[in-house]
């Protein structure tokens, strides 16, 4: 029994570090879309190049607030 509930309890952080993991990648992918976006780069063109759609791209970016530097 308590070799099952060390399985839980690492099944668990294990979970944990993943979502961790997921929030920092997708803060790092917001960063560079934003960056992209402001030196120049069409929202089409990162989408492309993220393998995302250009509605989700421009969603992202809104929600950013980001627009294109002068």
């Amino acid at each position: 029994m308590a070799s099952e509930e060390n399985t839980l309890e690492a099944a668990a952080q294990a979970l944990h570090d993943a979502q961790e993991a997921v929030h920092v990648a997708r803060r790092n992918l917001t960063a560079a879309i934003v960056a992209a976006y402001q030196s120049g780069e069409p929202a089409a063109q990162i989408a492309m190049r993220t393998g995302r759609d250009v509605i989700g791209i421009r969603n992202l970016l809104a929600a950013a607030q980001a627009t294109r530097r002068r």
